[in-house]
């Protein structure tokens, strides 16, 4: 038996562990319960994503917000606070207020926390975000929840292992915490959601299977078909209803059969159906995710008889198996590629991507096709990385040839475009300049502040044809 099904086998084990463990928790970042709040809260619009609130104790830091709708500084209202990769709190609020407002939380973006900060620095805006929040809001401190994505959830990781007041986390496109812990805590919960085309896929599901198997620590991963991204609103939903979830294990009192019942058997059904069919992998995948939300809430005895016959199941051992060579041999494209990064060929690079989209083109492996896209993304972030890097130091040379190898491996991608008119501008080629700014805007590029304030374009102020690129960002927003 190979060492992924062994794995798996061993999963059920972590499955059934309670989330009602108390005990154990260490530092805490979050004041505890009236330790330093005001006697009366704040009131803020109802109903409404507020883009900017400042922080009381740190103008320089803010947070975009969402109260529900029946909020009310009368009770407390559990809290998910979200870190976005780039620091831009509104867009993770904007896209699942209707979660919250759905569940009833308080959801919290901030607007300082993103990928390049110090440890030291991520530690700081948290803890800052935290204290500002729970001073000025009605909020429930046995339910704070924590949400990241990419270098976010690196973040909401690294802090909910040493951060005793933080009841779960929600990791989004990446799982590695960013600062690991000598003795992390095991009295949390944990939903990792990952796209089937995201470069950081294997890593989510390794962590899920391996990194958090053994240990008490209530985990779980969604997938969805997509790449590296916010996930779509209906996929967030299930890790929300995870948290209730949670809640209820932990409080039974709180347990709502008729909603379980709803939610469950539309589940129960698809693993029905999947068996029929015979695509036992699917059948595996679903009956472990169901066993792993609704343990101790509802009777399972069709879920865990379907899971242990499975494992006795040739074709799923079969399945499994490949998964594992697959893993392997992207492990191996990903080496191979990132050594080629040391290359100036760029024609090679030509033929070695042109190859990988031809391989997805006519490859009829749903899974192979979602591997090579997952190595295209890691080479995209690799290209970006490198290209950033040299624009850093000021090496042009080095940036245009990188630039030109994001461009394409990512030909989509609009930060791809604005890192390649921000060398044409450098190198005083205006009309290219221009145009890569153009190809990035049609490609969903928004930020106005950065293209206004980026000293490469100081040069092309005052054009009729930079001024048209700043009306078309306009008009999109």
């Amino acid at each position: 038996m190979n060492t992924l099904k062994i794995i798996s086998i061993a999963i059920i084990s972590s499955l059934v562990f309670s989330c009602n463990n108390k005990t154990n928790k260490q530092s805490n970042s979050v004041p505890a319960k009236d330790s330093v709040a005001p006697l009366v809260k704040e009131n803020f619009p109802k109903g409404e994503v507020i883009e900017n609130v400042i922080c009381k104790s740190d103008a320089s830091q803010s947070y975009a917000m969402y109260l529900p709708k029946n909020y009310s500084t009368e009770k407390t209202f559990p809290v998910v606070y979200a870190f976005d990769a780039h620091g831009t709190g509104k867009l993770p609020v904007s896209k699942y207020k209707d979660l919250a407002e759905r569940y009833g939380y308080v959801l919290i973006g901030s607007n300082n926390s993103k990928n390049g900060n110090a440890w030291e620095e991520s530690e700081s805006i948290a803890e800052k975000l935290f204290a500002d929040a729970q001073n000025r809001l009605s909020i429930n401190t046995q339910r704070i929840y924590l949400l990241g994505f990419s270098g976010g959830a690196r973040v909401v990781n690294g802090i909910t292992i040493t951060n005793g007041a933080i009841e779960g986390v929600i990791c989004c496109g990446a799982a590695a915490p960013g600062k690991n812990s000598v003795n992390p805590r095991n009295n949390y919960t944990w939903m990792g959601i990952a796209g089937t085309e995201d470069f950081n896929y294997t890593e989510m599901r390794k962590y899920d299977m391996v990194d958090l198997a053994g240990h008490a620590v209530k985990h779980g991963l969604i997938t969805f078909d997509g790449k590296h991204e916010w996930c779509p609103i209906e996929v967030m939903d299930e890790a929300f209803w995870w948290l209730e979830l949670c809640e209820m294990r932990k409080n039974l009192s709180l347990k709502n059969d008729t909603l379980i019942k709803k939610k469950i058997t539309p589940d129960i059904k698809q693993i029905e159906t999947y068996m029929q069919q015979k695509k036992v992998y699917d059948a595996f995948q679903l009956c472990k995710k169901t066993i792993n939300f609704y343990d101790g809430l509802t009777d399972l005895t069709y879920c865990f008889k379907t899971f242990k016959d499975l494992h006795t199941n040739a074709d799923l051992d079969k399945a499994l198996k490949a998964e594992e060579v697959l893993w392997a041999n992207e492990d191996k494209l990903k080496q191979f590629y990132m050594s080629g990064f040391q290359s100036t060929d760029f024609e090679k690079w030509k033929r070695e991507i042109g190859g990988l989209n031809q391989k997805i083109k006519n490859e009829k492996d749903k899974n192979a096709i979602q591997m090579y896209k997952r190595v295209l993304g890691y080479l995209s972030l690799a290209a970006y990385m490198q290209a950033s890097g040299a624009l850093k130091q000021n090496a042009i040379p080095a940036a245009d040839y990188f630039c030109k190898i994001y461009v394409l491996v990512d030909p989509t991608n609009n930060e791809a475009y604005y890192l390649t008119a921000n060398v044409a501008a450098k190198q005083g080629k205006t009309n290219e300049a221009i145009s890569a700014l153009n190809q990035s805007v049609k490609n969903g590029f928004e930020d106005l502040p950065r293209l206004q304030t980026d000293s490469a374009f100081i040069s092309l102020k005052g054009m009729k044809e930079f001024d048209e690129v700043v009306t078309k960002i306009g008009k999109e927003k």
